[in-house]
């Protein structure tokens, strides 16, 4: 688990405890949701009394929006690794992405059920923490990708891209349901691996009137 980036300011045991309250918290919220988290649950778990939680995060709501915080920070670490994406990669953007979110998804089990909570909730504290995020980059290499034949024209980049999300979000909040309808263990790592290798080809395949790099 990542480290939170506002620590409490009096002392190191006080950093501590605020992480362990905030750990337990992400694992009640993404298994039970915002209304069946508890307080006195939250804090029998992190071995403290619930006062330190308000006194730390105000009340329930307050605790959450510091896990909102956390989920937002860490796909924000992810959409600026995409900066280094140049254009030796624009043959292969769709397929790098969908490994790119897949693993993220794979390193964060938990984001995805925050993530809902926070749409189940109306994203009423989405406006307050949205950021800038570095998509302008990989849309200037998808538009790129279009004027050289890899891509559809049609197609806008933020078509594109909700698809690659889209499909590695469903993946991993539904492999259990889907592994029962597609009578596949899709937990596995090579059914995962080529799965999203024939995604990829489906969806990015390479297009005749392509120029060569």
């Amino acid at each position: 688990m990542a480290k939170l980036k506002t620590v409490d300011p009096d002392t190191k045991k006080g950093e501590e405890t605020r992480q362990r309250i905030f750990d337990v918290a992400v694992r009640e919220f993404s298994r039970k949701g915002y209304a069946g988290a508890r307080i006195d649950q939250i804090a029998a778990a992190a071995k403290i009394n619930k006062q330190r939680i308000y006194a730390y995060f105000g009340d329930k709501e307050g605790l959450f929006v510091e896990v909102w915080q956390h989920t937002s920070d860490l796909i924000d670490e992810l959409d600026h690794e995409l900066l280094d994406l140049c254009d030796d990669d624009i043959p292969n953007l769709g397929q790098i992405l969908l490994e790119r979110y897949t693993d993220f998804h794979e390193s964060h089990p938990d984001f995805w059920r925050i993530f809902i909570l926070e749409n189940l909730m109306g994203d009423r504290h989405h406006p307050r923490l949205h950021k800038s995020r570095p998509f302008a980059h990989v849309g200037e290499l998808y538009e790129r990708g279009q004027k050289r034949g890899h891509f559809d024209p049609t197609v806008s980049f933020e078509s594109f891209l909700f698809v690659v999300i889209a499909i590695t979000f469903f993946y991993a909040s539904n492999w259990r349901t889907m592994s029962d309808t597609l009578a596949t263990e899709l937990s596995r790592p090579d059914v995962k691996q080529k799965m999203m290798g024939e995604i990829g080809r489906l969806l990015f395949g390479s297009r005749p009137d392509a120029q060569g790099e």
